[in-house]
């Protein structure tokens, strides 16, 4: 019996490279169009991992609103959460019932050279680093996932620049490329047909090798110093209203704590302030 859990962003997804693309409005016909295609990368990946071995699948739309995939839509042997707000966003309902985890259309982390519609969580926010190292949406996803659960972080998908970032953090991690990126809001895709093959290959690789996901398991040793640095003084302002947060200067605050979920919930509270904070936006 495995169990698999995806959480699917979109900006990654292969010919993805416009915020039009990523929002309902002012363009909801290049929006549809978007999730179209992560439907179909799921896709890919879901039914070569159910005809591989996996016996459960629980899909996460961990996209803006988390209301992009729908029900009707998404292989009916799975289950989808979706919706806002949850509890751990990106990561919800994950636990250590999970044997491996599957990110779909990732980006690159905030001010990456060449990553396309790359940021960190946030609009207005700019780095995130854990005891002085930097990372992106999916570094912190895959050590929560490692730290929390013991729950290895099997295949990612996204662009070049996000491949070279989660392999900075996992080496050897399988993972399947979709473009290429020329600047923020633009790339080089590769053919979609040569990238849901690409997918189901390395789907099937990575199902047929379910002994070794293990070397894939994170480490880093607490206690944990998390550091949030945001776009402008404002924002920082508008989340040092959170108690236990300690201000270093204008843009960064500083939270420290002996669990890896304790920093990565407040990291999640850290920017989720800022959504219901109206004059930011």
């Amino acid at each position: 019996m495995t169990k698999l859990y995806i959480s699917a962003d979109l900006e990654g997804a292969c010919g993805v490279v416009s915020p039009h693309h990523c929002a309902t409005t002012p363009d909801r016909e290049a929006y549809d169009w978007a999730v179209s295609q992560l439907e179909m990368e799921v896709a890919a990946v879901v039914e070569t991992a159910l005809d591989h071995g996996a016996s459960e699948i629980v899909i996460n739309d961990s996209h803006c609103t988390m209301t992009n995939l729908t029900v009707e839509r998404v292989d009916p042997r799975v289950s989808l959460l979706s919706g806002k707000p949850k509890r751990c966003a990106m990561s919800a309902g994950l636990d250590a019932g999970f044997d491996g985890a599957i990110y779909i259309g990732y980006h690159a982390k905030a001010g990456t050279h060449q990553g396309v519609l790359s940021h960190t969580f946030h609009s207005k926010l700019f780095d995130v680093s854990v005891n002085g190292v930097s990372y992106g949406e999916g570094g912190i996803n895959a050590l929560y996932a490692s730290l929390e659960f013991g729950v290895p972080l099997i295949l990612a998908s996204g662009d070049r620049a996000f491949i070279e970032e989660i392999h900075q953090l996992s080496p050897d991690l399988p993972t399947v490329e979709t473009k290429v990126g020329l600047t923020q809001t633009s790339a080089l895709n590769h053919p979609l047909e040569n990238v849901l093959e690409d997918y189901a290959a390395k789907t099937r690789q990575v199902l047929e090798r379910q002994a070794q996901w293990s070397e894939h398991l994170l480490n880093l040793n607490g206690p944990y110093d998390l550091k949030v640095t945001f776009i402008d003084t404002l924002a920082a302002d508008a989340a040092n209203t959170i108690p236990g947060l300690t201000r270093l200067d204008g843009r960064t605050l500083q939270f420290k704590a002996d669990r890896f979920q304790t920093i990565y919930q407040m990291l999640q509270t850290s920017y989720s302030i800022l959504a219901y904070t109206h004059y930011l936006e």
